[in-house]
């Protein structure tokens, strides 16, 4: 893929959102990416799922399960992050020569609402307990560096290829 899911204007905004407690406590993050390219999902969307759920909840441990189909065309991991928050991503590819992603959202779950983010369009729905509101997109902030991802790509691989629980720190 070219530029990372997380410069996306909508994703800041929707850290935002979490971080000035608009949607209320973080209880859960879940992603889903499907892309041309391939063949294997893990390794090419991988990193960039990380990337995004850690924006999201933070450094932590991940308590997770993964599981890839026999091709690697999918790969689904749902965890239990610190603080009790639930994280879950899908990963997809179709076969293709653009490594583009066709498919990018995620949604923040709060105590008190949530936020969809369409990571490819201009689209950004906030719902609390005030109601539903669309909120225009803000400039990005700057990210904090994030740690290489290869030892958690590996412990997702092993958890999906063993079927075992595995603890990962992003």
């Amino acid at each position: 893929m070219t530029a990372s899911l997380t410069t996306r204007p909508g994703f800041g905004r929707a850290l935002a959102a979490v971080r000035g407690a608009e949607i209320g406590l973080l209880r859960a993050v879940a992603l889903d990416i499907v892309a041309v390219g391939g063949p294997d999902a893990l390794g090419t969307l991988g990193a960039e799922a990380i990337s995004l759920i850690r924006a999201a909840t933070g450094p932590t441990s991940v308590d997770l399960q993964a599981h890839s189909t026999a091709d690697g065309d999918a790969t689904t991991f749902l965890g239990r992050a610190g603080r009790g928050v639930a994280v879950s991503a899908h990963l997809s590819v179709v076969a293709g020569e653009s490594q583009q992603p066709l498919r990018a959202t995620i949604r923040l779950v709060g105590t008190h609402g949530s936020v969809l983010v369409d990571l490819l369009r201009p689209l950004l729905d906030v719902r609390t307990v005030a109601g539903r509101t669309e909120v225009p997109f803000g400039a990005h902030g700057g990210d904090a560096p994030v740690p290489e991802a290869s030892d958690a790509l590996s412990a997702i691989a092993e958890s999906a290829r063993s079927g075992r629980t595995t603890t990962i720190t992003w």
